[in-house]
């Protein structure tokens, strides 16, 4: 579509219309300097207070011409909605859109989106905020607030909440979104794949009557986009991005399987952000600084598991600081998805998760049930994550679209998310195993009662057995006092060595022994907890279940004499 010569926008005209907001951004300030006017704070207290009134919007219209306009739009909104999600505004406060979120510049992580200007929709930096700020508007209304300042766009969009004079359009800093309540009350916002989200929570004095929609008051005007227009001459025209949106893979935890799966599934146009093989200088700085943390905290005597999570919130960082307003689309590891969230770095994007564990809500309960029957133990309560974290990677996980992994037990937990990965196993070996003198045992896994060396060991008792154990840490110094115990090399050597390999853990999510005991033909039994799938040949034992391990051990040494 051509505009007519005489329409086109001028250089005069744009530096008039900027003159002008420098006048009026003055004059606001000025006037603002003896008002009570203040930025909000974050606060918990409402977090469970009634919804008063709640509204979506789509992020990406039907149709549109420039997709990185849109997703400049929807990484403003992600930007601007760390800000304002978990306000809560005391009672007759006055709230303040710009106050609120600030001025939209580039240094603050603002990038290129599209707004209304001068009759024209055109890129600019921070572009897109008001569908916030109409949504804000909206549900401030039907929330029952007293709106003090709000101003309607110039020119109706068709489609937009302008046809149904809902709208409100924001200009750093004199066009202002502002209301206030005669009682306390919170805002939410969240952004998923499709939708913005926004909702105001609060203890009104009465019951308040939904606002309806209004029905069409103000006439669609056409409106000229400069992603569309094809005016080349004009001043505005900044040329048409034609890149499309990525798919970025973030790695980190990369098991065979993830990078099998990566390779078969990567195409040309997609990102990869690499901190397991430290490709680049920042990637292997940041992998340095992990490293470091994690010897850090294991220094100050917390566990394992706590420091790894240390380590993984610094490259978390890391990504975050790496991903762009492309990247619509991630791949993210489990091990930096709850601090991702946390960072608000998921709202409106779609993501996968490579799932190298179960949640840590599920590995805490069971560490919890492990406990309940050896409450001795000093290894079963040595993982609690903060319930922040733990319920910020639930929250994410219930938005992923899959769970990628070859374990069975996550799978089985994932539901309709799960997308399996086939394990990568060693080749197998046609051997028929026999025993020869005293029958050998192995647990290919460290002597911790998480692996369920518990209840091997009481298995074990009385029986003429020897166990086999590789490197590691065990329970407690004494563990396999009274036992015949051989120490091996590696898992490999001992699954080599081994007549019966086991493994009746609470909690494994690489049974990377067993898969090689598997190919060799030896015996398992294991727990489903380990994550083997069905299909290959195992011996199943519930967790936590002595006699049924030790009568299972009983019968497949009858089965292996000669």
């Amino acid at each position: 579509m051509q505009i007519a010569e005489d329409r086109l926008p001028t250089r005069w005209q744009s530096l008039l219309f900027e003159a002008k907001a420098c006048v009026f951004r003055w004059r606001r300030s000025l006037l603002d300097l003896p008002t009570s006017v203040r930025r909000q704070f974050h606060a918990s207290a409402l977090r469970d207070a009634p919804v008063l009134a709640e509204f979506r919007s789509p992020l990406w219209p039907a149709g549109e011409a420039a997709e990185y306009l849109v997703a400049g739009k929807i990484h403003n909104l992600r930007v601007a909605a760390r800000s304002l999600n978990g306000i809560e505004v005391p009672p007759g406060e006055v709230f303040s859109f710009w106050k609120q979120v600030g001025r939209a510049r580039k240094r603050r992580g603002f990038v290129m989106g599209r707004e209304l200007r001068e009759g024209c929709l055109v890129p600019a930096i921070g572009g897109g905020l008001c569908q916030l700020s109409g949504a804000l508007y909206y549900s401030a209304v039907r929330a029952g607030l007293e709106v003090v300042e709000r101003h309607r766009h110039s020119r109706v969009v068709p489609g937009s909440l302008a046809e149904n004079d809902r709208d409100a359009t924001v200009f750093w800093n004199y066009l202002d979104l502002r209301f206030r309540a005669p009682w306390p009350w919170r805002l939410e916002f969240a952004l998923d794949e499709r939708e913005l989200h926004v909702s105001i929570r609060g203890h009104a004095p009465a019951a308040l009557a939904a606002v309806p929609l209004a029905p069409a008051l103000r006439k669609p005007v056409p409106t000229e986009d400069c992603a569309s227009c094809g005016e080349t001459e004009c001043h505005r025209y900044q040329g048409v991005d034609s890149s499309s949106a990525y798919r970025t893979w973030l790695v980190e935890d990369d098991w065979p399987e993830f990078s099998a799966y990566r390779k078969a599934e990567k195409s040309v146009q997609d990102r990869v952000l690499d901190f397991a093989h430290r490709a680049g200088l920042r990637e292997r700085i940041a992998a340095t600084r992990a490293k470091a943390a994690r010897r850090w905290l294991l220094w100050r005597g917390k566990p394992l598991p706590q420091a790894r999570l240390g380590g993984h919130q610094l490259i978390a960082g890391t990504y975050a600081r790496r991903l762009g307003y492309k990247d619509t689309h991630l791949v993210v590891p489990q091990s930096v998805l709850p601090f991702l969230w946390l960072a608000g770095e998921l709202n409106g994007r779609s993501f996968d998760v490579l799932m190298t564990a179960l949640p840590m809500h599920e590995i805490q309960r069971r560490l919890d049930k492990a406990f309940a029957l050896h409450p001795s133990s000093r290894t079963l309560s040595d993982f609690r994550a903060d319930p922040t974290l733990a319920e910020a990677e639930r929250s994410a996980l219930e938005r992923a679209r899959h769970w990628i992994t070859p374990h069975a037990e996550i799978l089985r937990m994932a539901g309709g998310r799960a997308l399996p990965l086939p394990w990568q196993r060693p080749a197998l070996q046609t051997t028929e195993p026999r025993i020869n003198g005293k029958p050998r045992v192995l647990l290919p896994a460290s002597s911790l009662a998480r692996k369920g060396a518990i209840e091997l060991r009481e298995a074990l008792t009385g029986m003429s057995i020897e166990a086999l154990l590789p490197p590691g840490a065990e329970d407690h110094a004494d563990f396999w006092r009274g036992f015949r115990v051989t120490c091996v090399g590696s898992i490999g050597e001992g699954v080599d060595a081994a007549d019966i390999v086991v493994l009746p853990a609470w909690i494994e999510h690489q049974p990377r022994g067993l898969l090689r005991a598997i190919a060799r033909g030896k015996p398992v039994i294991a727990t489903q907890a380990c994550g083997l799938p069905s299909e290959l040949p195992w011996h199943k034992v519930a967790e936590g279940d002595t006699e049924r391990l030790r009568a299972k051990i009983s019968e497949l040494l009858v089965t292996l004499r000669p």
